[in-house]
């Protein structure tokens, strides 16, 4: 079938994603550069901590320069606070259960990252990507995964951490 949505990825070194679940079945491809990947599967839920943090845009000043601002009137928004390439295992000590898995994808190769997969993308100077998203089957799998979040509120609480 055709892909739900296809994206095409430009960026530098100092451009990382924090890490997140997207419930699309991916396929990523490197056209140019690397992209290096910490995955971590559904069923490691349970140790990665959640916290509401209020939504954010940038807001071109008269100046020329871009400055954050807090989307007030908005609901605050689920997000993983912790960074996994140094995980704050005082704050977050659930994160040691964890089984992190580290992977580069090179120019002309491709990995499938599954929907609902968590993962932290790190990517090299002039790196150009391209990646479809198929929405992924609201099945078996996605019953299991809310189980697992329905567990883990159950044990830490809806949002594991207050934020900041």
């Amino acid at each position: 079938k055709s892909p739900d949505a296809v994206n095409f990825w430009l960026g530098e070194a100092n451009a990382i994603t924090s890490m997140h679940k997207d419930p699309y079945e991916n396929l990523y491809c490197v056209i140019s550069g690397e992209k290096h990947f910490i995955l971590l599967p559904p069923t490691d839920r349970p140790f990665i901590p959640y916290g509401l943090y209020q939504s954010a845009v940038y807001q071109e000043q008269d100046s020329g320069e871009f400055k954050v601002v807090d989307n007030s009137d908005s609901h605050k928004v689920p997000w993983i606070p912790l960074d996994p390439l140094d995980p704050d295992l005082q704050r977050f000590p659930q994160y040691q259960l964890s089984r992190p898995l580290w992977c580069t994808v090179k120019a002309g190769e491709m990995l499938y990252l599954p929907s609902l997969w968590f993962h932290h993308v790190q990517q090299s100077h002039g790196c150009i990507a391209v990646n479809f998203w198929y929405d992924m089957e609201y099945d078996v799998k996605y019953n299991y995964f809310k189980l697992l979040e329905s567990l883990s509120e159950v044990t830490t609480g809806p949002y594991d951490v207050a934020a900041p």
